[in-house]
């Protein structure tokens, strides 16, 4: 199963290096937005497909892991400078969990 900010709070945190209770409620919206954004990146149809337990599933919550370290320390909707290292990694990831996505709604 994906990540849950009710429930792996502390997983979150520790995977985001923080160390404090100080930010919990900004940590949960960081995730709750980048799991949204993940989602509707690679299909909605099939809420199944988040609802495993493999490899595929790892690699959804590593993406959301790194979307949400990204929203959690950006904090603001404007970027300016160069892309961040692992924004290619992130493109990487959602590219490879399309593919993924769309052979599990072939095979059901």
């Amino acid at each position: 199963m994906i990540l849950d900010p009710k429930t792996d709070l502390e997983e979150i945190k520790n995977s985001l290096k923080i160390d404090t209770d100080d930010d919990d409620q900004e940590v949960k919206r960081s995730v709750i937005a980048a799991t949204a954004y993940v989602k509707g990146a690679i299909g909605t149809d099939k809420p199944s497909f988040y609802m495993q337990d493999n490899d595929t599933v790892e690699l959804i919550n590593l993406a959301i892991l790194q979307l949400a370290d990204h929203y959690y320390k950006a904090r603001s909707a404007t970027v300016s400078g160069n892309l961040r290292e692992y924004d290619l990694g992130f493109t990487s990831l959602i590219l490879q969990l399309k593919a993924s996505y769309l052979l599990f709604v072939e095979e059901e």
